[in-house]
């Protein structure tokens, strides 16, 4: 993935939100895609009125939510020429504390919605995926190869970017917002395990990348489902692996 985010999950982001606690919605979904890379770091919001109108709320709606997330550090608001509301431009900082330890039935759960909404847009990608969205899933992929070294809350960005390009690639909206929702939720999780931004954890998540990339362009829905429920255990294994003892300490809160 580049500066050009994929289309579905961007226009999901300025939707309506068409739902109670209007404020608390326009927080969790920009803040998602902040921490997910639809928004990129330094990205200019649509003009309030423009975005109150997308979303269906009232403009002092937006503004509560928009101060939300100005103190929690994702977005500044600008003055004078240029002015609007921006994505901060750096997003590793607020990120960096944005972590929470869970308990293992909660751990456990994700993963088994990861394997449902993950192996399913892996195998959909194979079977409908043109040629554009299978350059996209490819280019997310590179990124994340290259973002490896980089630190970690710039590798999450990028690996985030890989697996929604994915649930892109399936054609179905739905497996895009959960999607995003899972990785908003699991960054959440690695971002309150110290050692997450491990050199050996990185290079363990990246080259889980491959198969599922090599499947997909293959047209092999089987075999992207196998490579992609082999990365997700991957990923549950080694975070109970390296933070047992955290997610034991969870359990006695």
């Amino acid at each position: 993935m580049n500066g050009d985010t994929t289309p579905i999950a961007r226009d999901g982001v300025f939707a309506p939100l068409l739902v109670e606690g209007a404020v608390e919605r326009i927080v969790r979904r920009l803040g998602e895609a902040i921490g997910t890379g639809i928004l990129r770091p330094g990205e200019r919001l649509p003009p309030e009125r423009e975005l109150a109108e997308r979303l269906e709320v009232a403009p002092m709606t937006l503004r509560q939510a928009l101060a939300i997330l100005r103190d929690a550090g994702y977005v500044e608001t600008r003055r004078g020429r240029g002015a609007g509301s921006f994505v901060v431009d750096d997003v590793t900082a607020p990120l960096a504390h944005a972590g929470r330890v869970p308990t293992q039935s909660e751990l456990l759960d994700l993963i088994d919605w990861r394997r449902a909404i993950g192996t399913e847009a892996a195998a959909l990608a194979a079977a409908r995926a043109d040629a554009p969205l299978l350059q996209r899933v490819t280019a997310a992929a590179g990124l994340a190869e290259a973002s490896a070294s980089r630190p970690f809350a710039d590798y999450r960005l990028a690996d985030c970017g890989f697996h929604i390009a994915i649930a892109e690639a399936s054609g179905s909206r739905r497996l895009v917002v959960a999607e995003t929702a899972l990785q908003a939720e699991l960054g959440e999780i690695l971002g309150a395990l110290p050692g997450s931004g491990s050199i050996e954890a990185v290079r363990a998540s990246t080259l889980g990348h491959a198969p599922i990339l090599q499947a997909i362009l293959a047209a092999d829905g089987p075999l992207a489902r196998s490579a992609i429920t082999a990365h997700i255990d991957a990923t549950y294994d080694w975070i109970v692996g390296l933070h047992l003892g955290r997610l034991a300490a969870a359990l006695d809160d």
